[in-house]
C-alpha cells in the first residue's frame, strides 16, 4: 500500500514537473533580475535586452525588499525578502504568488542570496547572524545552520555557490575574501580567493572555463581566481560604467552578466572580460537598483532504453547528475520517475557544458560527456540491466542476492524489487538470464 501511494505520489510529481518545463520553455529564455527600488523582479529579453514585463510586483506576497533569487529545482522563483526575513516562493511560468516557502520566524535574519545545493535542499546566506542556514528543498522545513555563526572568520556574508568540488563559497564582504566550506558537512576548509584587490565581495559564481569570478564592490570591476586553487588571475571585467556591481551571472551566450546599484546591467565578453554594451540601462521598464540576477530555467529531457526489461517504466526512478567536463562530482543532482513511455524530463538553469550520468535501481551508470546544455536539450541513454546491489558492476555478488531471491513474487518474504531485472513481478531464470548475458559489465565512471 505504501509503495503504491509512494509512486502515485511520484508519477503526480512528474506531471507537475512536465507542465512546469513546458511552461517556462521558450526558444529563447529570459534575463530575470531585481529590481530593488521598486522591490520587484522584471524580465527582460535575453537577447536585445528589451524589457518583457514584471514578472513578479512589489507587494505581491508581502514582497518589500528583495534580495536574492534563484529558479528550484520544481522551476519555481524562490526570493529572499530582507524585511520580513523569509523566502517567498512563486510559480516560474508567471510570477503568481504560491507562499511563503520559509516563513518569517524560520532562523533567517538579513537573507541574502540563496540557492539549492546538490542535495536538492536550499541554502540562504543569513547576513546578520554571518551563517549559511539549510532548509528542506521541497518543504521548507529548517534544517539547521550548515555554515555555523562566523566559521572560518565568515563577517557579512553576500552570496554563494556550490563549486564543481562539490563544495560550498560564500563571499565574506568585511574580511574581503571568498571562504570554503565542506559541501557535505558545513566544516571550515579554508581561505580560498583573497588578494589581487579584493574589496567589499559580493556576487560570486563559477564561470564556463571552471574559474571562480567574484564581484569587488569597492574597486568596481570583477576579479578571476583559479577554480582549482583560488590563485588570483587578474582583473577580468572593468569599466563600461560597472559602479557599485552586486550580482553576476554567465549567460547562456557565454557572456558575463553584471548588475549594479546605478539600476544598469552590464555585458562583457565572456571569455576575454571586454565591455559589451549596457545590456540593460537603468530606468528601462522601471529597472532601479539591480541586485542578483539569474536566467530562466531551460529543460533537459529524453528518452531512457532500459534493456532487458518488460515492466512499467513508471516504477522505475531516475537519479541524473550535472558534472563539470571529466568530474565525477555532482554540481546538480535529479531524482524523478520516469513515466511509462520511459521519457524523463527536468529544467535547470545551468548553461553551457557538462557531463551528464544517469543511474537507476539496477541498470549500470551511463554518462554522456562534454554535453552542450541549450535553450532545449534532448539527451536520450541505453542502460544496461544486472546491477542489483547498485554498485555499477554486474558481479558474483549481484549473483548472490538473486539467488536469495529466487522463486519469490510481490509479497514474499524474500521478495526483492531490484533481482526482479526484467520487471515481471517474479525472480525467474528469466532475471538468471539477464545477469549471465550482462555478467562482467561495468558502468560508466
Amino acid at each position: 500500500y505504501f509503495l503504491r501511494k509512494e509512486e502515485t505520489v511520484l508519477r503526480r510529481w512528474f506531471v507537475l514537473v512536465l507542465l512546469v518545463g513546458v511552461l517556462i520553455t521558450r526558444g529563447d529564455a529570459d534575463l530575470v533580475s531585481i529590481s530593488l527600488d521598486s522591490a520587484s523582479i522584471l524580465r527582460f529579453d535575453e537577447n536585445t535586452g528589451a524589457f518583457l514585463g514584471t514578472l513578479v510586483l512589489g507587494g505581491s506576497g508581502g514582497l518589500s525588499s528583495p534580495r536574492g533569487l534563484v529558479y528550484g529545482p520544481d522551476g519555481d522563483l524562490y526570493v529572499t525578502d530582507l524585511f520580513s526575513n523569509s523566502v517567498l516562493r512563486y510559480r516560474g511560468s508567471d510570477g503568481s504568488f504560491i507562499s511563503a516557502f520559509v516563513p518569517s520566524g524560520g532562523g533567517l535574519s538579513g537573507p541574502r542570496n540563496l540557492t539549492f545545493g546538490p542535495d536538492g535542499n536550499l541554502y540562504v546566506v543569513s547576513r546578520d547572524t554571518d551563517s549559511v542556514l539549510r532548509y528542506n528543498g521541497a518543504t521548507g522545513a529548517f534544517l539547521g545552520a550548515f555554515v555555523p555563526s562566523r566559521s572560518g572568520g565568515l563577517d557579512n556574508p553576500v552570496d554563494l555557490v556550490f563549486g564543481p568540488d562539490g563544495n560550498l563559497y560564500v563571499s565574506s564582504i568585511n574580511t574581503s575574501s571568498v571562504l570554503r566550506y565542506n559541501g557535505v558537512t558545513g566544516a571550515f576548509i579554508g581561505v580560498f580567493a583573497s588578494g589581487g584587490g579584493l574589496s567589499g565581495p559580493r556576487g560570486i559564481a563559477f564561470g564556463p572555463d571552471g574559474n571562480l569570478y567574484v564581484v569587488s564592490q569597492g574597486t568596481n570591476n570583477v576579479l578571476r581566481y583559479n577554480g582549482a586553487t583560488g590563485a588570483f588571475m587578474g582583473v577580468f571585467a572593468s569599466g563600461g560604467g560597472l559602479t557599485m556591481p552586486i550580482g553576476l551571472t554567465f549567460g547562456p551566450d557565454g557572456n558575463l552578466y553584471v548588475g549594479t546599484r546605478s539600476g544598469n546591467i552590464i555585458r562583457y565578453n565572456g571569455a576575454t572580460g571586454a565591455f559589451i554594451d549596457v545590456f540593460v540601462p537603468a530606468g528601462r521598464g522601471g529597472l532601479g537598483g539591480s541586485a542578483f540576477l539569474t536566467f530562466t530555467p531551460r529543460r533537459v529531457h529524453g528518452e531512457v532504453s532500459l534493456l532487458d526489461f518488460v515492466g512499467d517504466p513508471a516504477h522505475v526512478l531516475l537519479v541524473v547528475e550535472l558534472r563539470p567536463p571529466g568530474e565525477t562530482v555532482a554540481l546538480e543532482t535529479r531524482t524523478m520517475p520516469l513515466d511509462s513511455a520511459s521519457r524523463y524530463a527536468f529544467s535547470t538553469t545551468r548553461l553551457g557544458r557538462y557531463d551528464v550520468s544517469v543511474k537507476a535501481s539496477h541498470w549500470l551508470r551511463r554518462t554522456l560527456h562534454n554535453v552542450l546544455l541549450q535553450s532545449d536539450s534532448l539527451l536520450d541513454f541505453t542502460l544496461t540491466n544486472g546491477d542489483i546491489d547498485n554498485d555499477n558492476e554486474v558481479t558474483l555478488f549481484d549473483f548472490g542476492r538473486l539467488v536469495a531471491a529466487f522463486g519469490s513474487v510481490t509479497g514474499d518474504d524474500n521478495w526483492d524489487p531490484d533481482a526482479d531485472l526484467d520487471g515481471d513481478e517474479e525472480v525467474t531464470l528469466f532475471d538468471f538470464g539477464v545477469l549471465v548475458r550482462n555478467f562482467g559489465s561495468i558502468g560508466d565512471d
